[in-house]
């Protein structure tokens, strides 16, 4: 199997209103420094950045310093109230787009009570593909790149100045 040089995507998601996906990528060679920069976000006791937990202030401070990094985000919108149903509208576009990005690695926060179905999702879909993506369910505080997708997820269901906030690194929204 082949082995592509694109990029890694990290997913995380919402569901307050719609069911919304978030998919940060970047290409291998930005990894190290992007988390090493987020790493140093990390309030003392922290061990990572969520944003629903974060004060408004902070959450400023942030998604500024997430500006800075070299990462677009895509928003997979499912305007749905069924979260399976939003979920696998999500995933299918999210790994359609990994395969036509030849993304490398794709992480996505682990959520264990929807980690089988991913799995089972994401084998279907790369099982007959001859160089797909390598893939990973990991906690958010073990991948410091999932708070991206965290935090455009949060900016983008909030709307207004917190959609103005993640503008610089959100490179599109696709409503499925």
């Amino acid at each position: 199997m082949t082995r592509h040089t694109g990029p890694h995507v990290f997913v995380d998601e919402t569901k307050s209103r719609d069911y919304v996906m978030a998919a940060a990528a970047m290409l291998p060679g930005d990894l190290a420094a992007a988390r090493k920069q987020l790493r140093g976000l990390l309030l003392p006791r922290q061990e990572r950045i969520h944003f629903k937990g974060e004060k408004d202030a902070r959450r400023r401070q942030l998604m500024a310093e997430m500006c800075k990094l070299d990462v677009q985000v895509t928003l997979y919108i499912a305007k749905t109230k069924n979260h399976p149903a939003g979920r696998s509208a999500c995933m299918k576009a999210i790994l359609d787009d990994a395969i036509d990005a030849q993304a490398r690695m794709l992480v996505l926060e682990l959520d264990d009570s929807v980690a089988i179905a991913d799995r089972r999702m994401i084998a279907q879909r790369f099982r007959l593909e001859p160089a797909s993506p390598e893939y990973r369910h990991l906690p958010a505080k073990a991948e410091p790149l999932l708070w991206i997708s965290d935090a455009v997820a949060w900016c983008s269901q909030r709307g207004g100045d917190w959609k103005a906030a993640c503008a610089p690194i959100l490179y599109e929204e696709r409503l499925l």
